[in-house]
């Protein structure tokens, strides 16, 4: 077997200093950018605050669209479609509107879906969604996401982060424990799509 010839460094080549493998952009550019700051900005809405009437699906998704918006360079693809609830609908993931309308707990749930659906498969939230039934109220497990959520973006795109990031559930449970590491799981993932965007690798991408 013919192994490559290698070739050594030259004693006259010049060392590597600290400035030639110091980045170019450093994490506090990042989040000091108009970008970290919309990211800041995020409120998912709690239970209480969504409507009380049921909207027609172009209106959900609008609605999703708006919630989401702070976050659109954080995504890859859509965060909702019409063709997605559909399949969220046959997938059971999703209970089949009433006159082509869909309520409070509806929308709850595809606000969810679009989190966890960043980070996890179908059969996974699926999963996630049976045991929240069997364990919390829907509006409890839902603002338990809303809370962890926007404390785990703060926690990942603040100077410093959240060093007093702590378990919000009132009682922590396996169930809450699993939820918990989907949120992280999506806060971290937005991060690197976030900061590699900031550095021009998505445009790069593109080219």
């Amino acid at each position: 077997m013919q192994h490559p010839r290698v070739i050594p460094m030259s004693d006259a080549s010049s060392s590597i200093s600290q400035e030639d493998i110091a980045p170019t952009v450093l994490p506090d550019d990042f989040v000091r950018s108009p970008m970290a700051q919309r990211i800041l900005s995020f409120h998912f809405p709690r239970y209480n605050e969504l409507p009380t009437v049921e909207l027609y699906r172009e209106q959900v998704i609008a609605l999703v669209e708006n919630v989401f918006e702070p976050l659109n360079e954080c995504s890859e693809g859509p965060w909702l479609t019409p063709s997605m609830v559909n399949n969220y609908v046959k997938a059971h993931l999703l209970s089949a509107p009433q006159k082509k309308l869909y309520g409070r707990e509806q929308i709850a749930r595809l606000l969810v879906i679009c989190v966890f659906k960043q980070v996890l498969s179908i059969s996974a939230i699926s999963d996630l969604f049976r045991i929240q039934k069997m364990t919390y109220m829907t509006d409890v497990a839902y603002d338990y996401v809303a809370t962890e959520l926007e404390r785990a973006l703060r926690h990942f795109f603040s100077i410093g982060g959240d060093d007093e990031w702590t378990d919000t559930a009132s009682r922590v449970t396996r169930e809450s424990l699993l939820v918990r590491s989907a949120v992280l799981a999506f806060a971290a993932k937005a991060h690197l799509v976030g900061y590699l965007d900031f550095l021009g690798y998505d445009e790069a991408s593109n080219h």
